[in-house]
């Protein structure tokens, strides 16, 4: 008869490769699941931002991509980076524009190939996500399973992974950037060297990368120990070097005679003044705001703040879970001082963040509180399988109002070689990033209007709904017809793009 410790090892020994057999299926699941998710985002590119979505009122869908992306075309199209007297955003953000001109160079100008690119890097994102969640995780595999799942299956990232806008990209190098500082040390140089050329990149990529910096300097200093020595090396490589590249950038700018262009930027993108007697509103509006990050993970992170905070501190010695919270402090404080001049995508650096928490709390609670657990476990479902429902409305719901639109114009203006091919708009730019005709803006720009319009002498005039009353006086030298005209999305002050012929007026008219 076999002894009873000889059994209870043999037994033992079956749970563990029973353990490791469901482990192995569970990566094989959700690696399959991640991976149908990230090729759906490449399907129908061409597709509209969703109409009557939660994030309907974000501007993004008919302005930013050709902004942000306005010097890749440019470059495409007439070789130059530079439209004098225009709104020249890539001076001051020259990251995005340089990688889509490298795609563009493959492509020619193309809003599929941007889009796909940013696609590209999201799914690289989680890839990172993957591998730093591991770091955090000691030796649990599943919270980072979980992580990638999560973000992968987000409603809210895949609208917005799927424009060619500065988020995205800023996501995917504020997570490597985490990532390097999780390796530093005071016997290690490359992380420390790596962190300053990491944050000057986010920051030329956008600006407000700057509220990621301070969890980036925590996680450097975690990593080497939260001792003195430690703490200055990481405010070296995440505040002085990147301070200072930046201003070198910006010096350089001047001195190439675009000092103009980098100086309007800033004074057209400047922080409000606060309005403080509106801070009980604003608070209320930022709180419900934030559902739109996820309607459910959202909840359960407001009351993981209060679990940790109140009574389960440990977890607040993981530096990824203190970043994360870091992460969502900082941009709360910058939304709430946009007040009611904010966007939905505003939002969108805090999911990374927000998934974080939960899965950490999660690897955290399959320790030592499996019931918690099991709840939590219920409420991460329930957030996949709303979200997946979610996601899968706006991929068989599709509206191309927009993108039709655009090869209509495209269609149009080449049809009347006898007009100048150079459109005048807000949403010139994306209409130029989805045609590759030019076109110069209406509503930013560094020199008078008029004088604008008068050396360039635009062909086509681009409105939303009406003639802009601001451009009246630039318009005045010319006779509008109207050509065309297109509904398109589900804002009341974006409904109906009108395209109209600009024929300069007779002399003394």
């Amino acid at each position: 008869m076999m002894p009873a410790f000889l059994n209870l090892a043999g037994l033992q020994k079956k749970i563990e490769l029973e353990s490791g057999a469901a482990r192995g299926w569970a990566r094989i699941a959700v690696g399959s699941l991640v991976g149908a998710l990230s090729v759906l985002k490449f399907f129908y590119l061409t597709a509209d931002f969703p109409n009557w979505s939660p994030w309907m009122i974000d501007q993004a869908k008919f302005t930013d991509e050709g902004w942000w992306g306005g010097a890749a075309v440019t470059h495409a199209l007439t070789g130059h980076w530079h439209i004098p007297g225009d709104y020249n955003p890539g001076v001051a953000l020259p990251v995005w524009p340089m990688l889509l001109s490298a795609v563009f160079h493959f492509t020619g100008v193309s809003v599929v190939a941007a889009r796909a690119f940013n696609v590209i890097l999201s799914i690289a994102t989680l890839g990172v996500v993957f591998a730093l969640v591991r770091r955090y995780s000691g030796s649990r595999e599943m919270p980072a399973l979980l992580a990638v799942l999560l973000l992968a299956a987000s409603p809210f990232a895949f609208v917005f992974n799927r424009l060619a806008i500065l988020e995205t990209p800023v996501i995917f190098e504020f997570c490597v950037l985490l990532l390097v500082a999780s390796y530093a040390s005071a016997k290690r140089w490359w992380p420390l060297a790596a962190m300053p050329l990491l944050i000057a990149t986010m920051m030329l990529t956008k600006t407000t990368a700057a509220l990621l910096v301070p969890a980036a300097l925590w996680v450097a200093w975690s990593a080497m120990g939260l001792k003195l020595g430690g703490f200055v090396r990481a405010v070296v490589a995440t505040m002085v070097v990147p301070a200072v590249l930046v201003k070198g950038y910006a010096a350089l700018v001047a001195a190439m005679g675009y000092g103009a262009d980098y100086r309007y930027f800033f004074e057209v993108n400047a922080m409000p003044d606060i309005a403080w007697e509106q801070t009980l509103a604003t608070l209320r509006d930022l709180f419900e705001n934030c559902f739109w990050i996820d309607r459910v993970l959202y909840p359960v992170g407001l009351a993981i703040l209060v679990v940790t905070v109140a009574w389960k501190r440990g977890l607040w010695r993981n530096p990824l879970f203190a970043a994360a919270w870091m992460v969502l402090g900082a941009q709360a404080v910058f939304i709430f001082s946009r007040q009611d001049d904010y966007a939905p995508r505003y939002f969108l650096p805090m999911l990374a963040p927000l998934v974080w928490i939960v899965v950490l709390s999660f690897g955290e609670l399959m320790a030592n509180g499996r019931r918690t657990a099991i709840l939590l476990m219920l409420a991460m479902a329930g957030s996949l399988v709303a979200n997946l429902v979610m996601m899968r409305q706006f991929l068989t719901d599709r509206d191309y109002d927009f993108y039709n639109a655009a090869n209509s114009i495209r269609q149009i203006v080449r049809s009347h070689p006898e007009q100048h091919a150079l459109m005048l708009g807000v949403s010139g730019a994306q209409i130029s990033l989805m045609t590759g005709i030019p076109s110069i803006n209406d509503g930013f720009s560094t020199e008078d209007m008029a004088r604008k319009v008068a050396q360039d002498q635009p062909g086509w005039y681009l409105a939303w709904n009406e003639i802009a009353p601001e451009d009246q006086a630039a318009l005045a030298p010319f006779t509008l017809e109207k050509v065309a005209s297109y509904p398109a999305f589900d804002d009341d002050t974006r409904t109906e793009l009108i395209l109209f012929k600009m024929v300069r007026k007779a002399a003394g008219r």
